[in-house]
């Protein structure tokens, strides 16, 4: 190699440092599969959640380079993928611990890491996975096309663009599952209201608050109250 086509390749590999990192075979969101199942069997997170559990892990696509993995939905630590022979371990960065050999089960659909397994979904956002496991698909509301999408926004709902579904019950205040609406992408502003999976429709109610807390306005005590919307799924 002459010694101008050597630098440039110097160069471009300090540019493009990714280029020639391996590609990562669990690359994207893998949900814990005992939750995952309880939660398309019950259709309620709520009853899926669990008081300490590895609820999921977002890898990237490069083998190199932090991984997340989520406790609960409530929080997340940074791990890295160290190979041991032909296999991969998955490991905390502090402290410096193991938490388990990694493998893959199924290719692209269900991966081990120690005594727990995951099941991959198409969301990389390791804050969203309900919208596409629960709500995701077409539904009619009083003669009119409703469409909840994977991404959290939903189309045909007056007023509403964004919807949230709660996946952290480490503080369970309302025994109830929960959703806020909203018309911009703020979960923090929008409304808050109850809903249930019910034979072939989502059930969307009002919340009777009995009890607000006086400072952040939030319902401390409450319980079901009026239907607000009666969406009937309709098969894609």
């Amino acid at each position: 190699m002459t010694s101008r086509y050597f630098k440039i390749f110097v160069f471009l590999f300090g540019l493009t440092p990714n280029l020639f990192a391996q590609t990562n075979p669990f690359a994207g969101q893998w949900i814990n599969e005992k939750y995952y199942n309880t939660v398309m069997k019950t259709k309620s997170p709520m009853k899926a959640f669990s008081s300490y559990f590895q609820s999921n892990i977002v890898f990237t696509k490069q083998l190199k380079g932090g991984h997340f993995l989520g406790w609960n939905f409530h929080e997340g630590e940074e791990t890295i993928l160290k190979q041991v022979g032909n296999g991969y371990e998955l490991w905390r960065t502090e402290p410096k611990e193991k938490i388990g050999a990694i493998s893959i089960v199924e290719a692209d659909k269900k991966i081990k890491v120690g005594k727990e397994t995951f099941v991959k979904i198409k969301s990389t956002d390791p804050t969203m996975c309900l919208e596409e496991m629960l709500f995701e698909g077409n539904y009619e509301w009083n003669g009119k096309p409703v469409k909840f999408n994977a991404n959290g926004t939903v189309t045909g709902l007056s007023g509403v663009k964004y919807f949230f579904p709660k996946c952290d019950f480490i503080e369970k205040i309302l025994p109830f599952d929960l959703i806020v609406l909203n018309k911009v992408k703020d979960a923090m502003t929008g409304q808050s209201y109850i809903y249930e999976f019910k034979d072939n429709s989502l059930i969307i109610y009002n919340i009777d608050c009995q009890q607000q807390d006086p400072d952040t306005k939030d319902c401390m005590k409450g319980r079901k109250g009026k239907e607000k919307y009666i969406l009937k799924k309709i098969a894609n």
